[in-house]
């Protein structure tokens, strides 16, 4: 007997001593538990290891995941995002060709709307019909840059899943979900405000502190790093700091004191901001070599 059946095995005999009912009575319940989960997972195996059954993986763990246990459907749903993300590169190769590239375009700009749904009731061809019901089954979503058309993960449906999973992988969808439904950047410019994009960064601070053994600990840790960076510096086509004048823009500015305003607790982004802020007030704003030499050693740090 392993420790998991075990350790169930205790608690029932626990709760058979303080209801008056037998282990003879519960520990068959259990073992029925035990035997669904592992079939629910055997099957859903044999769906998620093959790139040619993704979209049946993904509709199996949207009808069945209710009737595993916690851990379990924790890991098949990491399972069916590894899937997805190894399998996006492919898919999207279907979606570049330039007849798929034009049809998507002819039907988006009708209605200015990228959904599936959208899509398809306005496309006839059968072919890129096809093509997109498939990476809609398979749980992508398109996005668009620079005239170009293409797949991305999408983490709003992941949330199906929330209720099934652990707390930390709970989150995890949360920050994932917010960021594929509405990307930080796009063309090296920052397409949200700087006070969303601060909060994504707490958000993300917030999690690779609370959550350091997750099992997307190292992925967020990653996230974060890109995060700060952001925050602090801005991208080529979005700076924080006015070019011709090396002054941070005033609503750069008001991002970071309203975090620190509304800040409950103490965290190392806080606290960077804070001490960019009176480096700042002492030069009238203006980016220095002393602001420069800061950042630099806190980005690398």
């Amino acid at each position: 007997m392993n420790w998991k059946k075990a350790s169930l095995l205790s608690i029932a005999i626990t709760l058979g001593s303080v209801t008056g009912f037998s282990t003879l009575v519960i520990e068959p319940v259990l073992a029925a538990t035990t035997t669904e989960t592992l079939k629910v997972y055997n099957q859903f195996q044999q769906y998620v290891q093959k790139p040619t059954s993704l979209a049946a993986a993904r509709n199996y763990l949207i009808n069945h995941i209710k009737e595993v246990d916690n851990w379990t459907a924790t890991r098949m749903t990491l399972q069916l995002e590894n899937a997805q993300k190894a399998h996006l590169s492919v898919y999207s190769e279907k979606v570049f060709p330039d007849k798929m590239q034009k049809e998507i375009n002819n039907a988006f700009s009708k209605s200015k709307n990228l959904t599936y749904t959208s899509l398809l009731n306005t496309i006839k061809d059968a072919n890129v019909r096809n093509m997109l019901i498939e990476g809609r089954d398979k749980g992508y979503k398109l996005e668009t840059s620079e005239g170009m058309y293409y797949p991305v993960m999408h983490y709003e449906g992941f949330k199906i899943f929330k209720p099934y999973v652990t707390k930390d992988i709970a989150a995890y969808i949360d920050i994932m979900a917010t960021e594929s439904n509405q990307p930080s950047v796009s063309d090296a410019a920052i397409v949200i405000s700087w006070t969303e994009l601060t909060n994504r960064a707490l958000a993300l601070e917030d999690f690779v502190t609370k959550y350091p053994a997750s099992n997307r600990s190292t992925a967020l840790q990653k996230e974060l790093l890109l995060a700060t960076s952001r925050l602090l510096y801005g991208t080529s086509n979005t700076p924080a700091y006015d070019y011709d004048e090396r002054v941070i823009k005033p609503e750069v500015k008001k991002a970071y004191e309203g975090a620190l305003k509304d800040s409950k607790v103490d965290t190392r982004i806080l606290s960077i901001l804070e001490k960019l802020l009176q480096l700042l007030n002492s030069t009238n704003n203006k980016f220095t070599p002393v602001i420069e030499k800061f950042l630099v050693e806190t980005v690398n740090s």
